[in-house]
């Protein structure tokens, strides 16, 4: 690395006043991405700055390395604080203007994409508007394993493809702490060494795809055999000469087992332990580690009393403070506990003492992806990887005047009664020798005159390098997991089928088949849920369910995961406290008032339930007939083991429930549950965006007919917000609409796949043509595709919308009459005119008639049928008006048939990346008109 790389890894890293030169070993790292080459795994002690692998790509890319364009950073599922989203956008801020030049960062925005797919933010899309742009993706294994195979988490099947294209070509992916999930790192390595066999083209093609790339980053050099170990970039001798790594290695980190069988209790001694250690007359940080909700929440409690009962007797002077880091919560909330983390030097690491003594409780949120820094740490005993995870979060930073009291208590587990039968005598048996080998690893360690173990990274290290058959039993043992085929990535592949047989779902190619991990469902509350009321009768269609949350997308931030047995029985008790409000109550509920919804991952509708469909299931036995009782076991059953196992549970924000975000069935009514669709001018600006912008993006308000029937009163507040579209929801007696849910978008914002017609201005069809056809020119040119390529997606972009052009489109989107046909519209037309009308079908059946090449011609057609999503296999001919039903039909065929072929030419992400170069450009060029045509009327 030269002076003037070393420059700009400074000016890019730096933070505060803070300058942070390279290490030895990241300007090595760099020499090698510079000659465009990608260790398989970098393996390297915790506190020593993994996370600037982003900066060290960048620099690369500038300098012109055969590197891959997307930087898809994945994070274990369980970490709580985004501190890889916000060292990206410290990048983002530092960037220098020659630098952003060098990688192409020269339009009118000017500025590195990121985008998060995981906690407090939601994704911006930032990633997906240029293919050929650099950008960085940061997200959980969920959030990228879903999507890179085609199955989307919360992504709709349209949006599916385009998602995995990216994901599957021209990326590298950094997977942090890769010790943590093997099963993941599997599948991204197969992905990484076959693509472009067993998932790539037919024999004897070579189509261009861009390479997809894994690194894998531990602090524990875990792998699974696949990598040799000469290929695993390692510190190197000459590292530890360097001051701040032996300072940061040799951090003073005392550590001291306590084995406990019974007496006194785990909660007990963690709590009284913390407690001396954080209530002496230095105050200092204290982190504790529960492996265990419960345990977590019985310890703070704990430690409450004693502080408050000290502080009371006048012996605390300096006071307390106490917080609880827990995955279950919702990122709302969280956002507020960060900058208590941060304000208390847990994060980042503070010199400075803090002005009470400050207690941390974690459970395992703790452990992945949060830079905590802690004076001293009590936990539990846990497996090896995560004991590593922990250790690595006490005195982070090291130093001669800093030395951490590290405490760990271990259970044995209990011994058997003289009558245990043998199922029993079994477990102890299991249980007593997982207990054994995770303890022999710590005792390994060595001692110091004070008699305890010595715990700082180089002991780590050098434990993992003398005694790797000690530190392996100690290890979680690596889930079973599926082996990933051609035949499943081509069924997942075919998106716009709902069903298919040989489609089962993902997870165990990402987490492998884990007995112990209980199944999740996240929640959200809301004010305003669909539901279609005549007379009496209250009901919900599927379709319209689906429809309107894809026009009001669950927003990251209202999110709340937690284990679904738990979630069902909060239910059942926060119904219960809910129905015994009286008629005339602020928040009453009627019995048959909808109040639940259940979505599946890619959204669509699942059930719902009213009020008293859910209080039934909580009704007494005795209060049941034996008829009744079976009918609600079935339906207790159905709900517990099928319905929230992996939904997304939408609630009427009546029900509450949520105390500091997390669930409470106690919590009263005073307690207010913030909610996207009713608080959204307490939920500020998206602060990830670089120009201000509303966190939520749309606004949904109950909207009545006018005094004469004819029309909707909107709000004047929403007077520069796009009505997208009215869901009607109450009927008179003669079927006339009486109310509705009106939902309003914010320019910055797209609802949905097919809001993408809707503009503030309406555009000509020809205009939006003859743009998306010189931007798919140079998107491709820049992207190197092969000339005729080239000229197949120029062609698919200059006759992509032609199916927009048939009056009944024109008409559906309420296009003005003079001046058509228009490709974009105002909206708040009437989407029923369409009758299942798709433009791309109508745009196909033009541009087969047109004189393509024969080499690309399929190619053409279908990524004009797929612009949108679908096509994958099947696009439907309802609403067409170009030709017989007999004809239209068979289109259809040849259109599925066209993408089996397609499919296996260029593989699964090959085809898709190339579809997703197209719906780029369309949203690319829909954007910039837009704006064009807002400043000319401005002027």
């Amino acid at each position: 690395m030269d002076k003037r790389l070393v420059k700009a890894f400074t000016k890019l890293t730096s933070e505060e006043g803070e300058e942070f030169t390279p290490f030895l070993w990241q300007r090595r790292l760099l020499d090698t991405l510079l000659d465009g080459e990608i260790p398989p795994a970098v393996d390297i002690p915790t506190g020593l700055g993994k996370t600037s692998v982003m900066a060290l790509w960048l620099l690369a890319k500038s300098e012109g390395a055969n590197l891959p364009r997307r930087l898809v950073y994945v994070v274990d599922r369980r970490a709580v604080v985004d501190q890889a989203t916000r060292f990206a956008e410290q990048l983002r801020r530092n960037m220098p203007l020659d630098l952003a030049g060098k990688l192409g960062l020269t339009d009118s925005k000017g500025t590195l994409p990121i985008s998060t797919l995981r906690g407090g933010f939601a994704d911006n899309k930032e990633w997906l508007e240029d293919p050929a742009k650099p950008a960085i993706v940061v997200g959980t294994i969920d959030m990228i394993g879903f999507r890179l195979l085609f199955s989307g988490y919360g992504v709709s099947r349209q949006m599916r493809p385009y998602h995995a294209g990216l994901l599957g070509a021209d990326a590298l992916v950094l997977l942090d702490e890769a010790h943590l999930c093997p099963p993941f790192e599997a599948l991204l390595r197969h992905i990484e060494t076959h693509r472009d066999g067993e998932f790539g083209p037919q024999a004897g093609c070579d189509p261009y795809v861009p390479a997809f790339r894994l690194m894998a980053l531990s602090a524990t050099g875990r792998n699974l055999g696949a990598i040799p170990t000469q290929s695993v970039f390692r510190l190197e001798a000459r590292d530890y000469e360097e001051s701040l790594v032996r300072q940061r290695l040799l951090a003073k980190k005392r550590l001291k087992v306590i084995e406990l069988d019974g007496q006194p209790s785990l909660v007990e001694s963690i709590a009284n332990k913390a407690y001396k250690l954080g209530g002496g007359a230095k105050t200092c940080r204290v982190l504790v580690y529960c492996n265990s909700r419960k345990t977590a929440l019985e310890v703070k409690k704990e430690i409450d009393e004693k502080c408050k009962q000290r502080q009371k007797a006048g012996e605390l002077v300096s006071g307390y403070e106490s917080e609880l880091l827990v995955g279950e919560r919702r990122i709302y909330e969280r956002r507020v506990q960060e900058n208590w983390l941060k304000s208390r030097g847990f994060l980042g690491g503070s010199k400075d003492s803090p002005k009470a003594s400050t207690f941390l409780i974690a459970t395992s949120a703790g452990e992945v992806g949060v830079d905590l820094d802690a004076d001293h740490m009590v936990c539990d005993l846990v497996a090896y990887e995560r004991m590593v995870q922990r250790l690595g979060r006490v005195n982070r930073r090291g130093g001669e005047a800093r030395s951490a009291i590290v405490e760990v208590f271990a259970v044995s587990p209990p011994i058997p009664k003289a009558n245990a039968n043998k199922v029993e005598k079994e477990k102890h048996e299991k249980d007593f020798a997982t207990y054994t080998k995770q303890l022999a690893p710590l005792r390994q360690l060595p001692r110091g005159k004070d008699g305890r173990h010595n715990a700082n990274p180089s002991a780590m290290a050098d434990l993992k390098r003398n005694h790797p058959a000690v530190v392996d039993e100690a290890t979680t043992p690596v889930s079973l997991y599926p082996k990933l085929t051609r035949p499943l990535v081509d069924a997942w592949a075919m998106t716009s089928l709902k069903q298919h047989e040989g489609r089962p779902e993902a997870a165990p190619w990402l987490h492998g088949w884990e007995e112990e991990d209980e199944p999740q469902t996240t929640l959200v509350w809301r004010k305003h849920l669909p539901h279609v009321r005549r007379s009496s009768e209250t009901s919900l269609p599927s379709f319209m369910a689906t429809e309107f949350f894809r026009s009001v997308p669950i927003h990251a931030t209202e999110k709340l995961e937690a284990p679904s047995g738990r979630v069902f029985d909060w239910l059942l008790k926060r119904t219960g406290q809910v129905g015994n409000r009286g008629g005339d109550h602020a928040l009453a509920i009627q019995d048959d008032e909808i109040v639940a919804i259940l979505l599946d991952r890619a959204g669509e509708y699942v059930a719902h339930a009213s009020l008293s469909d859910i209080q039934h299931l909580a009704a007494p036995t005795k209060s049941l007939n034996k008829s009744e009782q079976r009918n609600r076991d079935r339906r207790k059953k159905e709900w517990k083991e099928r319905l929230l196992p992996g939904a997304l549970l939408v609630l009427d924000a009546r029900i509450g429930g949520l105390r500091d975000g997390m669930l409470d069935e106690k919590s009263g009514d005073k307690v207010p549950v913030a909610d996207a669709d009713k608080h959204w001018r307490e939920m500020k600006e998206d602060a990830s965006a670089e120009q201000p912008r509303p966190l939520i993006g749309f606004r949904v308000e109950e909207v009545t007919s006018d005094e004469q029937g004819e029309g909707l009163v909107f709000p004047a507040e929403l007077k520069d917000w796009r009505h997208v579209r009215t869901f009607e929801t109450d009927f008179g007696a003669g079927g006339a609409m009486q109310r509705g849910l009106a939902v309003f978008k914010h320019p910055e914002y797209e609802t949905d796949e097919d809001a993408r017609s809707i503009a503030s201005i309406p555009q000509k069809l020809a205009e939006h043509a003859e743009r998306a056809e010189a931007r798919a020119h140079d998107m491709a040119t820049r992207l190197n595709l092969p000339k005729d390529e080239i000229e197949a997606i120029t062609l698919a972009a200059r006759l992509h919308d032609e199916g927009k052009a048939t009056p009944r489109w024109q008409n559906a989107m309420n296009a003005p009459r003079n001046g058509r046909p228009f490709a974009k519209t105002r909206g708040g037309g009437n989407w029923r005119l369409l009758e299942g009308y798709r433009h791309e079908f109508g745009s196909l059946l033009k541009a087969e008639s047109e004189d393509l090449p024969d080499s690309t011609r399929d190619l053409i057609l279908h990524l004009i049928a797929a612009h949108h999503g679908y096509a994958r296999p099947i696009i439907s001919s309802a609403g067409c008006e170009d030709g017989p039903p007999s004809l239209l039909e068979s289109k259809g065929g040849e259109a599925a048939l066209r993408f089996a072929r397609l499919q296996k030419r260029y593989g699964p992400w090959g085809l898709a990346w190339r579809e997703a170069i197209l719906r780029a450009v369309d949203q690319i060029v829909s954007r910039e008109l837009s704006k064009t045509h807002g400043k000319q009327n401005d002027g």
